[in-house]
């Protein structure tokens, strides 16, 4: 008892005697915060206790206060100047100088085939890191960037999880050639399959492949000057995505990220519900009542759900002094707000850098690979836009597997039976890398670098759908196999020499370089119908009565040499001028081979010595002017060659009992040729306030010439009237606005934002060899309803892409005149009596439609905030286009009573604006349904804590909300749809997630 209790007093008294230590050695600490190049004082600078969070800002004085411990180490730094740590030790005073801080004007980003310092750079470089990335469940890299670059818009081409989305950099430089930037990852440039005739068998994008967790920074090349070292791939832009790596000397870490997601319908297209429906049938199809159904189903609530989702990423990485490594595994998993949609993606990511022979010889290499599944939707949304409302979801006595079907070849499908019965999968495995090796040759600042890579995919996708679904076809029962094979080797080798010339204050950086990259694809699919089971499986394609296979090979290369010179005199004098030439096969031998240059020039103001006097003011102050040309040769191949195609089923012939398909000659041009960008570019970098505020303002003009278009032609022995061909030029013009600001930076909070502002007009200039505004130009532009109808014109004098239309009549309330109007013998109406006779000609009809509108916006904007308070952090993300139309579709083509009924006894639903315009028959081409697509939309917010306290390990909790809510007077689902033509309903929705980031 005696020990228990002297045990206990023992450790009381020295818990007292070790408080009462602690307390005396703490002890206040004051000091002055001065400017190390003026001596002034620097008020607001940060005072912060390291490895806490425990800190103070200086007064206005620069002077401090602040209570700390003999150990403590203080870390003072203010935005615009090199942070610096000091050990306090006994001392009771701590002034601190702090020097500004260059690292942002050498701070280094990517460019085309190496690195360059950023207050060296002469293009248009946007540099994107990781820390300000798009939160969220992102699927695919271009999810990252949205809103984050002057010019870039992303617009995502469907609600589908992982869908494609449409990247425009400074608007679009073609018209049938592609528009999307080059893709380059870790140094090997990708292809976006935007022209192969198999599309992209098992993938709904092709960059899905790459895991967003991976990715350390994004750079955008958007000039010519940037771009043309990339020649004919450059002319819409360059994305170059650096994975992350491991670092020299670091202990091995450890990170995980994960979350959980939910995500529900943002929206729902406005159809006709029952009730609405069977009113207007008793009003306008008396006699059609009796095929009312007794039923209230809303279709989009039947084959839609909330939709589970989940993320999980694993890293580890450190280093040697000679060697870095990291290694990643990541398994995605997200579905669809529509019932049997998903993307899975499991992928492993492996980044190794070794030095050897005294960092003379550095070897990198870097090995991607990933299995990627989707299912997708059976066309379920269009059908459930269009199936009768008073209907029911299943009919016990159907021969259609127990739903309810309309038995008429012409008669929509139940959604339903299309989402629970047919099994579409695509499923693919990427595999990208690369090994590069650099060797510092003898000669000082002169080394050679060889890069060897291979971009290989293998893909597959299946449908299948039992002889129990209805469909328009007379197939009963079908299984379809389309596969790719993709095999896309690269080598390229470079020399690069840096060396300083102090003699004559200069320095200079050349790279000469060789390239060779070809890709060959292989599509075999096969088909296989009137199967005689309903058990998915290969065997079902084995048994069936008929089947047809097909097999589609092609291939093209592209041999490049090229070259870039940096010159800086004086540190603020600056050239560049890089060149490249060119060879691809997919021109004919006159064509065949291109040449691209571009200059730069740029000017450095501020480090002039006439600036010294406003140093205060001004931190960053630098003029650039570029010019360049880059090429487009993103089209199918062998344009230019006589091939064969097989023709269609009715051009077969009788051969005995058989019937043969026939095959028959494409249109060809042999003289087609490069399209070509000319671009002009002028820029201001700037910075004020000691780096606090910083931007950027760019205005530019491109010029494409040899535009490539599908055009008529006679037919002749060709037995085709249409082929690709150069036809004419298009011009873009714009000004680009970016700002970077830290609002607020001390101790406890911290609030940084970027804002951009884009302005770009494109122009057609000429099209088939004329520059006259009478030539009547090109529809474009296809649309559902009717046959071959087109809602987009190309011509002269006009926006690519412009709507042509009628003008509709409106009356007092802005509604078009329809009701009440007689119409013809034949039922149709008088188009006087609806459209305006906008040539004067007193007579209404095709001459009199006219330009109206264009998909393009006017101004496209994005804001980004990002705020710190102690442990919290909270970002949001806002994107804004102002003008830009969009055609609604889906209310052109189902906005009228005759759509109500088919040609045999069934009804389809029709849209609701039809309670307003009371069209009675499809009127396609009215600019009624071209609508102003402006609106200000809250892509991303995101509020997470971290646990600084921990010594050992880093923890944060965070929730997100993707697209959270949009502001639009647009009719439709979405204001934001590519190429302006609203027809594909699948809904974009809303998530939420909760996640973990944990790091030791």
């Amino acid at each position: 008892m005696k020990k228990s209790y002297f045990k206990a007093s023992l450790a009381v008294i020295l818990t007292l005697l070790t408080s009462i230590s602690l307390l005396a050695q703490e002890r206040v600490v004051s000091g002055t915060v001065t400017d190390a190049s003026d001596g002034n004082p620097i008020p607001g600078a940060n005072v912060v206790v390291k490895g806490t969070t425990s800190g103070t800002v200086t007064d206005i004085d620069g002077n401090y206060t602040i209570s700390v411990s003999d150990e403590t180490v203080l870390i003072f730094s203010f935005i615009g100047y090199a942070s610096t740590e000091v050990s306090v030790g006994n001392r009771s005073t701590v002034d601190v100088a702090l020097s500004l801080d260059i690292q942002s004007l050498s701070e280094v980003v990517v460019i085309g085939y190496g690195e360059q310092e950023k207050g060296d750079v002469t293009g248009v470089v946007a540099a994107v890191d990781a820390d300000e990335f798009n939160k969220g469940a992102i699927v695919s890299p271009q999810e990252l960037l949205t809103g984050k670059v002057a010019g870039v818009q992303i617009t995502s081409n469907s609600g589908e999880p992982g869908g494609k989305s449409t990247i425009r950099i400074r608007g679009g430089t073609s018209i049938t050639a592609g528009n999307e930037p080059l893709f380059v990852i870790d140094g090997v440039p990708i292809t976006n399959d935007a022209h192969d005739p198999g599309g992209q068998s098992g993938g709904r994008n092709p960059l899905n492949f790459l895991n967003p967790a991976d990715i350390a920074n994004i750079t955008v090349l958007k000039d010519a000057s940037a771009a043309a070292i990339y020649g004919s791939r450059g002319a819409n832009g360059v994305v170059i995505i650096t994975t992350k790596s491991g670092k020299k000397g670091d202990k091995a870490r450890v990170t995980y990220d994960g979350y959980f997601s939910v995500a529900e319908m943002a929206g729902e297209i406005n159809m006709l519900n029952a009730d609405e429906f069977s009113n207007v049938i008793i009003a306008k199809h008396a006699d059609k009542i009796g095929l009312i159904g007794e039923a209230n189903t809303n279709w989009y609530d039947q084959i839609t759900q909330r939709a589970l989702g989940q993320n999980h990423n694993l890293s580890v990485s450190g280093g040697t002094d000679n060697a870095s490594y990291r290694v990643s595994v990541n398994h995605q998993d997200i579905e669809g707000v529509i019932k049997n949609s998903y993307t899975q993606r499991t992928g492993v990511s492996l980044n190794y850098n070794q030095s050897l022979l005294d960092d003379k010889l550095n070897i990198t290499a870097n090995i991607k690979s990933s299995y990627t599944k989707d299912r997708f939707d059976a066309g379920a949304v269009g059908a459930a836009i269009v199936f009768d409302p008073t209907q029911p979801v299943y009919d016990a006595g159907s021969r259609w597997g127990g739903y309810f079907e309309y038995d008429a070849d012409l008669a929509p499908d139940n959604p339903v039976s299309s989402t629970n019965q047919v099994q579409g999968f695509g499923e693919y495995v990427r595999n990208l890398g690369n090994i590069q090796i650099e060797y510092k040759l003898p000669v000082e600042g002169l080394s050679a670098k060889a890069n060897l890579a291979y971009d290989v995919n293998f893909g597959e996708r299946r449908r299948f759908q039992p002889y129990t679904l209805r469909n328009q076809s007379a197939d009963s029962g079908e299984v379809r196999i389309e596969n790719l094979k993709r095999i896309n080797p690269l080598m390229n080798f470079l020399l690069t020499y840096k060396k300083d010339l102090p003699s004559i204050q200069s320095a200079i950086d050349v790279t000469g370089g060789y390239e060779f990259q070809q890709f060959s694809s292989d599509f075999p699919s096969y088909r296989a119908y009137n199967l005689p089971t309903n058990v998915y499986s290969f065997y079902s394609a084995n048994v069936a009565e008929e089947s047809e296979t097909f097999n589609f090979h092609q291939s093209n290369r592209i041999i490049s040499f090229f070259g870039r010179l940096n010159y800086s005199l004086l540190d603020r004098y600056l050239l560049t001028a890089t060149v490249r030439r060119d060879g691809s096969s997919r021109f004919g031998p006159d064509n065949q081979y291109g040449i691209f240059p571009s200059l730069a020039l740029g000017w450095r103001i501020i480090d002039e010595p006439f600036m010294a006097g406003v140093s205060n003011i001004f931190s960053d102050l630098k003029v650039r002017a570029s010019y360049g040309i880059t090429g487009n040769q993103e089209f199918s191949n062998y344009q230019y060659l006589a091939t064969y195609t097989p023709g269609q089923i009715t051009a077969q012939y009788q051969f005995g009992n058989d019937f043969v398909s026939t095959i028959r000659p494409n249109g060809y041009d042999q003289g087609i040729k490069w399209e070509e960008t000319t671009s002009f570019n002028y820029g201001i970098d700037f910075g004020f306030f000691d780096g606090r505020l910083t931007g950027s303002v760019e205005y530019y003009e491109k010029y494409t010439d040899d535009l490539l278009f599908e055009v008529a032609v006679p037919a002749g022995t060709n037995l085709t009237n249409r082929i690709i061909t150069n036809i004419g030029e298009v011009e873009n013009k714009g000004i680009e606005l970016a700002l970077n600001g830290y609002i607020i930076d001390n101790a406890d909070f911290q609030w940084t934002a970027g804002f951009n502002i884009a302005h770009n007009k494109n122009r057609i200039v000429t099209l088939d060899g004329s520059d006259s505004e009478d030539f009547e130009g090109f529809l474009t532009g296809g649309i559902n309803g009717g046959t071959g109808n087109n809602i987009q014109i190309l011509k002269v004098g006009e926006q690519v892409n412009s709507f042509y239309v009628f003008k509709a009549k409106l009356d007092e309330d802005g509604l078009p005149l329809e009701d009440g109007i007689d119409h013809n013998e034949d039922g149709q109406i008088n188009l006087a009596d609806i459209y305006e006779d906008t040539n004067g000609d007193e007579t209404v009809n095709s001459e009199d439609r006219d330009i109206y509108k264009s998909p393009a916006p006017d101004l496209i904007m994005g804001l980004t905030s990002n705020m710190k308070y102690k442990g919290f952090d909270f970002s949001f993300t806002v994107r804004s286009n102002v003008g830009g139309y969009v055609y609604n579709n889906i209310a052109s083509s189902s906005g009228f009573y005759n759509g109500m009924e088919g040609a045999s006894n069934w009804l389809q639903n029709v849209h609701a604006s039809v309670l307003e315009t009371n069209y009675s028959t499809p009127q396609y081409f009215s600019d009624y349904y071209v609508e102003d697509a402006s609106f200000v939309r809250i892509d991303n917010v995101s509020l997470g804590y971290t646990f600084s306290q921990l010594e050992q390990a880093n923890i944060r909790v965070y929730g997100t909300v993707q697209n959270a809510f949009v502001l639009s007077g647009y009719s439709g689902l979405d204001p934001e749809v590519g190429g302006g033509i609203d027809n594909n309903p699948y809904p974009r929705a809303r998530t939420f997630l909760l996640g973990l980031s944990l790091g030791f």
